[in-house]
């Protein structure tokens, strides 16, 4: 038999109503009738009719997380961590897997807009944030960005500063004494293309003049099949080869280490690689992964915050949040001599 709202108020010997303002926070109720409902509901096993509920108080309990390629460890991680966060706030999870299609971004989000979602946590992806943009200014719905950010537009973001995590990388090489650094990217989101810009701002800093030759840049399947990376290594047969790679992610880098070890290389006695992300395979490599690492934990954490409090309405203290990646030096880069 399926237990009632009346069931739980008649357990706990309170209305109905009371039943209601509790599950619902949709009124006061003291701590120790609060405390009563909850006792009945547990002792029940009762479960809310959700769409009934959802009716009250206006609201789904449904988020939507948008990320361009789940396949990506670092999206992976980033999507544990928000599921995990959210789960603890009774909030349902529906994860939406673009492949770093803008269509099929317009698309899911106009099924989360069916979904009647109370929020859309968007997680990296590309430059072009038209979706975004337009999907904000028709639809009155929460949306925070992480590692993503739109300028001139009021949408609230946590980002990285990648441009300045590129400089980082570039500058650490060439302080240890390399000064033919190739990039390799596929160029594909906001994030990867200020590391590229930080990379060369840092060679110019230094007076080293920009290879076209060095940025190695592949879209992302080809990057994750590791087909066609031949001109990793034509770089290595030409006259001025390249002593420094710093891959714009780690996934990258990963990759580029078995393409070299596959060609008889040795890093980083042949050459240095550095990666980006921290991503938790990187210290696990042999030899473990020079690269940058950035909180995601902490700006997943301090994104979830930051979209309930828009869903519940509550003030937030800043729209705009930025934080620095760290170098974290592991066996993978060598002082060049």
């Amino acid at each position: 038999m399926k237990i009632t709202i009346a069931d739980v108020a008649k357990f706990a010997n309170v209305s109905k109503s009371t039943v209601s303002r509790v599950l619902n926070k949709s009124g006061p109720v003291s701590q120790e009738t609060k405390e009563v409902v909850l006792n009945a509901v547990n002792n029940l096993d009762y479960r809310p009719n959700q769409v009934a509920r959802s009716l009250a108080t206006k609201q789904t309990n449904t988020i939507g997380l948008i990320v361009p390629d789940i396949r990506n460890p670092y999206y992976s991680q980033a999507c544990w961590h928000a599921e995990r966060k959210f789960q603890q706030e009774n909030y349902t999870v529906v994860i939406c897997n673009t492949d770093n299609d803008d269509i099929r971004e317009k698309t899911y989000l106009q099924v989360l807009l069916d979904r009647n979602i109370d929020g859309i946590l968007s997680i990296g992806g590309e430059e072009d944030l038209t979706n975004i943009i337009n999907f904000k200014s028709r639809k009155n719905i929460p949306i925070v960005l992480i590692d993503r950010d739109i300028q001139g537009y009021d949408i609230p973001s946590i980002t990285l500063d990648n441009y300045y995590g590129g400089m980082l990388a570039t500058e650490y090489l060439l302080e240890l004494g390399h000064k033919n650094i190739a990039f390799a990217t596929s160029d594909f989101t906001q994030a990867e293309r200020l590391r590229r810009q930080g990379y060369k701002q840092a060679l110019q800093n230094a007076n080293i003049k920009i290879r076209k030759e060095y940025i190695l840049s592949h879209t992302e399947e080809v990057w994750r099949s590791g087909e066609f990376l031949d001109d990793i290594i034509e770089l290595f047969d030409s006259s001025n080869p390249p002593t420094a790679i710093f891959a714009s992610n780690d996934f990258k880098a990963l990759r580029i280490l078995s393409v070299l070890k596959a060609n008889g290389l040795t890093i980083p006695d042949d050459i240095s690689l550095l990666g980006y992300d921290n991503i938790e395979f990187s210290s696990m490599t042999e030899p473990a992964l020079t690269t940058l690492s950035q909180p995601i934990d902490k700006m997943i954490s301090d994104g979830v915050n930051m979209l309930l409090k828009y869903i519940n309405n509550e003030q937030v203290d800043s729209n705009k949040m930025i934080v620095k990646p760290k170098l974290i030096e592991r066996d993978s880069t060598k002082v060049f001599r």
